[in-house]
């Protein structure tokens, strides 16, 4: 494991506080093990998603802001605290950058931090990962914990989050095949390549050959607009789409959303900032659905089984990222660090 200590404060005492890298936490939480604790979480009550708190956003200076994600459970609480800025590729530096802090909450005191490009690149596919798992076994009308797979999957995006949900989606799905969609192949080589030589079944796709075969596609890219056709996607398809956030940006068509059966993270985060939703229909009109006992689905209800998906339509997952899944994943990285040292 990378090195992870505690700071000196004044006087040379220890302050108790460990810092987590990111090749700490990748060796501290696989995907299985992150897509467990987010299903306890949901599944014990710790997590209601409609409590979560918003976002938060501040200017950070010229051209910058900052993102911050608070959250608290019964037993901790944490912030991720990030820099916007995106002038900086062109000057060869990271368009977001930052910490995640974790809390006890009996003195609240802080206990870790932890690398936040790391801790996102972990609870975003495994996230997602368990979207698509218990739609999946909802579909089938099996156990979510049976042996569920994705047969076929076709992924978007050439970037980290995509590299990163493959390298799960075949650890928890197990699929034959995992095509890729990117906008060059200067991108999806390298990645092909890369997640190859780790076992996963992955190929550069034929869009236009794979889409209508697929049973689960997942989006993670920073699209603006929709990446393919709704005539594309068989009937039976799982969509999850999770690679952007803002309620101007969308990589689903709206005609796949509107006959699809939508799960989300929250309701409320979404009528915040889902473009997959809020370009394909007014947030009004989603409200009005919920008062007339039609709401969207959210993650605690679809894990529970509260959620019964329709014969006949897409299923589609629309996330945008929620602090609660940072907290969670942290306190289990923090914990088996704990557990180690």
């Amino acid at each position: 494991m990378a090195p992870s200590g505690q700071t000196t404060g004044a006087g040379g005492r220890s302050t108790g506080l460990t810092h987590l890298s990111a090749v700490a936490i990748a060796e501290l939480v696989d995907g299985p093990s992150a897509v467990r604790v987010l299903t306890e979480a949901l599944v014990s009550g710790h997590v209601d998603p409609e409590q979560d708190s918003p976002r938060l956003f501040a200017p950070s200076g010229p051209g910058a802001e900052f993102l911050m994600m608070p959250s608290a459970t019964g037993g901790a609480s944490g912030v991720k605290v990030l820099t916007l800025a995106p002038d900086n590729p062109e000057d060869g530096h990271p368009n977001v950058q930052g910490v995640y802090v974790l809390f006890e909450t009996e003195h609240h005191a802080p206990l870790a931090v932890l690398d936040a490009a790391e801790l996102t690149l972990v609870r975003t596919p495994a996230t997602t990962v368990m979207a698509a798992q218990h739609l999946i076994a909802a579909r089938l009308g099996v156990d979510p914990g049976s042996a569920v797979r994705a047969q076929r999957v076709v992924v978007f995006g050439a970037g980290p989050q995509a590299e990163r949900h493959i390298a799960y989606l075949n650890a928890v799905l197990h699929p034959d095949d995992i095509a890729v969609v990117g906008r060059r192949p200067e991108g999806v080589d390298p990645l092909v390549a890369r997640s190859a030589a780790l076992g996963a079944p992955v190929r550069p796709a034929d869009a236009a050959r794979d889409l209508p075969r697929a049973d689960l596609i997942v989006c993670a890219t920073s699209s603006r607009t929709p990446l393919f056709d709704a005539g594309d996607v068989p009937a039976d398809a799982v969509v999850c789409a999770i690679g952007v956030h803002g309620p101007d940006k969308r990589e689903l068509p709206a005609e796949l959303v509107l006959n699809a059966d939508v799960v989300v993270e929250s309701r409320a985060s979404a009528m915040r900032e889902s473009g997959n939703l809020l370009l394909a229909r007014p947030a009004t009109e989603w409200v009005a659905d919920a008062e007339r006992g039609r709401p969207l689905a959210n993650l605690a209800e679809l894990v529970t089984g509260r959620f019964t998906p329709s014969p006949g339509r897409p299923a589609v997952f629309s996330g945008v990222g929620m602090a609660w899944e940072d907290l969670v994943v942290a306190q289990h990285a923090y914990d088996r660090y704990r557990q180690r040292a």
